[in-house]
């Protein structure tokens, strides 16, 4: 611990350990400059290669579906110095996108962060193609971490989050050990590794940290396959009211919970899973029988079983899925405890974003001429939407009978496709030279699109109506009677 330095001055180091310069004088200016509003937390330092850019701060909302949320911004001037406060609560943990690398680490509120960022390294074409790319994850490091509320004191080398990074990587490589011993059905002394590891950090008093590490070994007990479900709730998940803040908890709980509805229904303890579920949709009592479990001590673990269990199952056919979702509805009512009305709120919206008669999730993607669109430019008439790449051979072969269809029916049909390719300048080249002359868009400024609407393969389609809602979903291709199918639907609508 040290006094804090001037963040702005050039940084000299000394392996990980960056040295402070002192001030009176700077120690009274930082007292005034870095009071921050409850709730806040600073990110600063300098990255040239984000000059003049702008990256997103992302928080998980939901546990289960992994759902994020833009909570704040990094803004980078024309050095690569940035400066940003961000809203935090006790503690939270955030995450930023940048190329191929998703950079994550902890904040604590009323405290400052001088942080380094990784290079910067663009995704390639076919990363930005892949509907299954999922990026590196990387800690931030934090070179500097100060408190707000008490400038004189700054940790260098030993805060947090790089505590967590170093644990981490020990963790890591251990379980990749067990895995493999596993492999070669080998045996994996789990509990002599746990001891192990945690004389590293034995000495350390933080009690969030004690409980991160926790965790953690109960996912090490898990790949060792050597212990029960019970037995990791008694020693690493539980007691006690879970975190909303620390996310080793919810790995280790969805790790251990993972097809549980499915293999406790097949339990004599749980052979009425199924009915309460299809035909009772009975909440409340699909709680008490999972609680049978010995594993499960609580209604609210037992919630958050179901909240779990629905969306992992929702579209594998075990049950019916009008029935899901009526239970969904009853927590959203009446949840154990609060958070979990959120969280299925949030589970029904992703599992009904794309069903028929739902509004499909909205865009503000750039078209040809630089110009913002979104779905509601189109309301009025039929919007045929579809992804395709400039190149994909699936997609070559579509794109003349869509401009057939748009030349006869673009009167009440309008054609909009989504153009997934680095660059916006190679979909308006390629639009131009095939004279194809429907909406094009661009996919890049939106990162979260091709999860939003399930793209797993080019082309993907889906067909909205004139008040915004979607009637087919997927759409047939237009080589596989997309013409037909319209017409059948506009007649029966009676718009033919």
């Amino acid at each position: 611990m040290g006094m804090r330095r001037n963040s702005f001055q050039p940084v000299s180091t000394s392996g990980n350990i960056y040295k402070m310069k002192l001030s009176l004088i700077l120690t009274v200016l930082i007292s005034v400059c870095y009071q921050s509003l409850p709730g806040q937390a600073i990110l600063e330092g300098n990255a040239p290669q984000f000059a003049n850019e702008v990256l997103f701060v992302r928080q998980i909302t939901n546990p289960f579906t992994g759902h994020s949320t833009i909570i704040d911004t990094l803004e980078f001037d024309s050095t690569g110095t940035f400066h940003d406060s961000i809203p935090v609560q006790e503690t939270s943990w955030i995450f930023i996108n940048s190329g191929l690398f998703r950079i994550t680490m902890m904040l604590q509120k009323e405290h400052g962060y001088d942080i380094s960022l990784p290079p910067k390294t663009k995704k390639s074409e076919a990363d930005i193609r892949n509907p299954f790319f999922k990026p590196v994850i990387a800690h931030i490091q934090v070179r500097e971490e100060f408190r707000l509320d008490a400038p004189g004191e700054v940790y260098t080398g030993n805060d947090i989050n790089t505590r967590i990074f170093r644990f981490d990587t020990l963790i890591s490589a251990r379980n990749q050990d067990i895995l493999q011993a596993r492999r070669l059905n080998r045996q994996y002394n789990s509990d002599s590794l746990i001891r192990k590891i945690e004389s590293h950090f034995k000495k350390d008093t933080s009690s969030y940290f004690r409980d991160y590490r926790k965790y953690r070994y109960g996912l090490v007990r898990i790949n060792s396959r050597d212990v029960g479900l019970r037995y990791i709730y008694d020693h690493f998940l539980g007691p006690g009211t879970p975190p909303t803040d620390n996310p080793a908890y919810y790995e280790l709980f969805n790790e251990m919970f993972d097809e549980f509805l499915f293999y406790f229904s097949r339990t004599p303890e749980g052979k009425s899973v199924n009915y309460l579920v299809n035909r009772a949709q009975d909440a409340r009592a699909l709680n008490d029988t999972i609680m049978k479990h010995p594993a499960v001590p609580s209604a609210g673990i037992a919630e958050m079983i179901i909240l779990k269990g629905i969306f992992d199952i929702y579209h594998q056919n075990y049950y019916y899925k009008e029935a899901l979702l009526r239970i969904l509805d009853t927590i959203i009512a009446a949840p154990v405890e609060e958070i979990h009305a959120e969280w299925a709120s949030g589970i029904k919206q992703e599992l009904i974003k794309l069903k028929i008669g739902q509004k499909p999730p909205d865009f503000n993607l750039l078209d040809a001429k630089n110009v913002n669109r979104t779905l509601e430019d189109f309301r009025g008439k039929y919007v045929y939407l579809d992804f395709c790449t400039p190149d994909n051979y699936s997609c070559l072969k579509e794109f003349p009978f869509l401009k057939a269809i748009h030349d006869v029916h673009q009167e009440y049909l309008e054609i909009v496709t989504v153009m997934v390719t680095e660059k916006r300048q190679t979909m308006t080249d390629f639009m131009e030279r095939n004279d194809y002359n429907w909406t094009a868009l661009f996919y890049g400024n939106d990162e979260s699109l091709l999860s939003n609407y399930n793209v797993r393969a080019y082309p993907t389609s889906y067909l909205i109506d004139p008040e915004g809602k979607l009637i087919q979903s997927p759409a047939p291709l237009a080589t596989e009677g997309l013409e037909e199918q319209l017409f059948k639907i506009m007649r029966a609508r009676g718009d033919l």
